[in-house]
């Protein structure tokens, strides 16, 4: 259990132990250090060996620090086929642990009304329902005695998808004081108390027969995801994970195994492309390892293994119609990488290495199967109140672009109303790329409903029958004739008898949907320094229809710098004797910058969905989950000529010259 406030033991700097409720924030903190905390130090078990050793435990009533293993496949059959492959590509790498570092800190306000006997909670979230839910939950009562707000937020990403402490303590002191009480996380704070990303160490080892078919993929996987597990955390892991580690290839057998370890670090959670990016980087890294020993070239031996669709995956992942080479070809055309050799030897002669790197991908999108919409016609507007939350996709345009269509009506009568779960009535919020496929498609249902309830009504201030009433351009009319009145003018005349017409649907899905695409990096690095410069960096996307190219081109620019981000500069450290954070800010801890990155060129490869009405497949981390893998296949393309074909994220100026020196000093 993770209490709000710890009952024993603090396992990890940032771990509650007390909390202060004062006027002022100068009061609170005066108070809060005049706090005596007798500390006994205890090991730290920070590090993998020490997580995976018995001797010290974070949880005493457990016998060692493992906290479960799951397995998928079948093992027996993956290890026949290794015993007669041709060829056998092992790599060990490591997919460091990041800071999540969203635009704002997390708040909250809480209000407790005795009078109704209901908390009104505002707070930066990815779904109001679910915020609500937990915390009636855990306060033993019912969800309707939560008002929950959730007003605009700056970024999300997964890590604000639950409860955290600071939540349940501000709305505990709320009701126990009866007054109005406040939080606001400061950026030291979110550094040690926001959940963290990543942290795998992997084994990994694809099976190749003599013509570089992949045969079959074996993978284990330790996961340190810290003092505890919140939420959804090991679940949508192994949701997400084993079912893409065949990314976008023809693979006859896969076999998979995590080990989840306790750690004294910050719990992991979601993060943009979880599981997916994981996975991603796994195969691309084995991809570009059995070029190296088959002598294949990369880009050859992907396109012979790149899986024709619709298909299965050994991994029991049902592809629905997907041009994976197409994505490959198209962005290897955007980055000219024919001309590629010719400015590697210009680079060469100004003293620099220059790389190519290439990733496929394919990633699982949705979450929450079902969502929630309900279609309002007021008084000369119309409003979509939508159980998924916008957190920076504005979808306050995209989802008034869909509607608009889908009324034939224009864009300024229409407002998206979110976050609000008295407004609301549920919703699972944003969150796996499923906003506009889930979320979009209970918006087309939800307004056909208003426009089959609209008629019913129009047929009788027309004193027409239902089925003489058909709906053009934003207008009911009689058939045969002019006669009728406009979608806005049919709301008028209700509202003006107090009655709203509404439409509300639940759209559910049956699969996950599967967008794809391929990312390839072009960078200089300068060996005297370990400097990297992207040159260029290229995406081409099968997201399925676009609803709204420049949100989404915003939405690919943001994913692929939060992805090169952890393959060249991001890293969470931690002290492994006393379990400090290291990286405790942005002095510290490196997020990109304009400077640190290039423009980025972006394609669309749109393949609709079959499983939903607005045939999109989701944007939103395909641009985090391939970006890594080819960044680092980049720089590993650099250094190729010195000798060098293993590194491990983030590529750092100092890791890269320690890198490069090593490899001189053999020489």
């Amino acid at each position: 259990n993770q209490w709000p406030l710890t009952k024993d033991k603090a396992r990890y700097v940032g771990d509650p132990i007390a909390f202060v409720v004062a006027e002022s924030i100068e009061q609170a903190k005066d108070a809060a250090e005049s706090i005596d905390v007798s500390y006994q130090a205890l090991p730290a078990i920070i590090d993998y060996d020490d997580a995976l050793s018995a001797n010290t435990k974070i949880w005493d009533e457990f016998k060692d620090n493992q906290t479960f293993e799951w397995a998928e496949g079948d093992k027996q059959e993956a290890e026949t086929i290794f015993s007669h492959a041709t060829h056998v590509a092992e790599i060990d790498v490591d997919n460091c642990r990041q800071i999540v570092a969203f635009m704002e800190p997390r708040s909250i306000v809480a209000d407790y009304d005795y009078e109704l006997d209901q908390f009104h909670i505002r707070l930066g979230a990815q779904s109001a329902h679910s915020i609500r839910a937990v915390l009636a939950h855990i306060f033993s009562l019912d969800p309707k005695q939560f008002h929950v707000i959730v007003p605009d937020t700056g970024g999300g990403f997964g890590a604000r998808n639950i409860v955290y402490p600071e939540f349940i303590l501000a709305t505990y002191a709320a009701r126990k004081l009866g007054r109005p009480v406040r939080w606001t996380s400061e950026r030291s704070e979110s550094f040690v108390s926001d959940t963290q990303a990543r942290d795998q160490r992997v084994k990994a080892k694809l099976a190749l027969d003599k013509n570089g078919r992949f045969l079959a993929i074996q993978t284990r996987v330790y996961w340190r995801h810290g003092a505890f597990v919140p939420t959804r955390s090991h679940w949508v892991h192994i949701t997400f994970m084993p079912l893409m580690m065949c990314g976008p290839y023809e693979i006859d057998a896969c076999y998979f195994e995590m080990i989840g370890l306790f750690s004294n670090t910050a719990p992991v959670h979601a993060f943009r492309g979880v599981g997916r990016a994981e996975a991603t980087y796994i195969i691309e890294r084995l991809v570009d390892q059995a070029s190296l020993i088959t002598g294949i070239n990369r880009v050859e031996l992907r396109r012979r293994n790149l899986a024709k669709t619709p298909c299965t995956t050994a991994t029991g992942a049902r592809y629905g119609k997907c041009d994976f080479e197409a994505n490959m070809d198209k962005t290897l055309d955007l980055i000219d990488s024919k001309n590629f050799e010719n400015r590697r030897i210009q680079s060469k002669a100004n003293g620099q290495l220059r790389g190519l790197g290439i990733a496929n991908y394919v990633e699982s999108t949705g979450g929450m199967p079902t969502e929630f919409a309900q279609i309002d016609l007021q008084a000369n507007k119309i409003v979509a109140y939508m159980g998924t939350k916008s957190f920076g996709m504005s979808h306050e345009t995209v989802f008034a672009q869909v509607l608009a269509d889908e009324l034939q009506i224009e864009l300024e009568h229409i407002e998206i109303c979110d976050g609000d779960t008295d407004l609301v009535k549920n919703g699972a919020g944003s969150h796996g790329s499923r906003s506009m496929r889930i979320g979009g498609g209970a918006l087309v249902m939800g307004a056909r409903n208003l426009l089959e309830n609209a008629k019913r009504k129009a047929g009788e201030y027309l004193e027409a029958a239902t089925e003489d009433i058909e709906y053009i351009q934003g207008q009911f009319l009689i058939k045969g004739t002019d006669q009728g009145l406009s979608l806005l003018e049919l709301g008028n005349h209700y509202v003006g008898e107090n009655l709203v017409i509404s439409g509300e649907a639940v759209f559910e899905t049956k699969n996950h949907a599967f967008s794809n695409g391929c990312h390839a990096c072009e960078l200089e690095i300068d060996p005297e320094t370990g400097y990297i410069k992207i040159i260029n960096h290229t995406l081409v996307i099968d997201a399925g229809n676009i609803v709204n190219p420049m949100i989404v081109t915003g939405q690919l620019h943001g994913g692929i710098t939060q992805g090169l981000g952890q393959a060249l500069l991001e890293q969470v450290v931690y002290d492994s004797k006393q379990g400090q954070l290291l990286s405790g800010s942005f002095l510290d801890y490196t997020i990109p910058r304009a400077d640190d990155l290039c423009w980025f060129n972006v394609g669309f490869n749109e393949i609709p969905s079959e499983d939903n009405p607005l045939g999109v497949k989701g944007a939103g981390e395909g641009p985090t989950t391939g970006s890594p893998p080819a960044a680092v296949s980049a720089v590993l393309h650099a250094l190729r000529p010195l000798g060098i074909t293993h590194v491990d994220m983030p590529l750092t100026r100092e890791h890269l010259w320690r890198y490069i020196r090593k490899a001189r000093d053999k020489h």
